[in-house]
């Protein structure tokens, strides 16, 4: 690993971003296993960004009328698996599960990066899902982005959820390295209401 990150995992006193809260085991071993299940009967699109296509593969839920992902596969309301995982969500960040009205689906094949980026302004708060294998997630301040020292890696275990406001959602930008196995995602995010 470079020289400069700080690292959090599950067995040490993990150094988070200011703004970011992560919660390891926050779906039980069976409910994942469901949900790969369901997830293998979903209309995986790869998703269109600006210029070009990414590798990451999504399905989206909610409003047809949400623009920031309306170039996204749409896979119509959420179906009752999606809006009881994200009453649960809605549940440890206490905000209310209908001000969710965006959820996305994505899976990272074996290589799959994402790069570094801030999510749709359009956006308020985003609570994200891991499901079936681990990956780092990289943070760094916008105003930093040449200072490798000033990059935070977060290892996010499956089953664990990670909640982005304040602070790390609109002053710092993430992105993950290519995964090494099958990965999962599920996001939900609020509309921006003030920052």
């Amino acid at each position: 690993m470079p020289t400069g990150f700080a690292t959090a995992d599950l067995f040490d006193t993990p150094r988070l971003p200011p703004g970011l809260d992560y919660r390891p085991d926050f779906v039980d071993p069976g409910r994942e296993a469901s949900l790969l299940e369901t997830f293998a009967s979903l209309p995986f699109r790869e998703a269109p960004f600006r210029q070009y296509t990414a590798r990451r593969r999504v399905v989206r839920f909610g409003s047809a009328d949400d623009a920031p992902a309306r170039d996204l596969q749409h896979g119509g309301p959420l179906p009752a698996w999606l809006a009881a995982l994200r009453r649960d969500a809605a549940g440890v960040t206490d905000v209310d599960a209908e001000a969710f009205v965006h959820a996305l689906v994505t899976e990272y094949r074996p290589g799959t990066p994402i790069g570094w980026h801030r999510d749709a302004s359009d956006y308020g708060t985003v609570v994200g899902i891991s499901l079936a294998s681990a990956c780092r997630m990289r943070f760094r301040p916008y105003a930093r982005q040449h200072d490798r020292g000033a990059v935070i890696a977060v290892e996010l275990a499956p089953r664990s959820l990670y909640v982005m406001r304040g602070d790390v959602r609109w002053h710092w930008q993430h992105q993950i390295p290519p995964v090494k196995a099958l990965r999962y995602s599920v996001t939900f995010r609020t509309l921006c209401t003030s920052r």
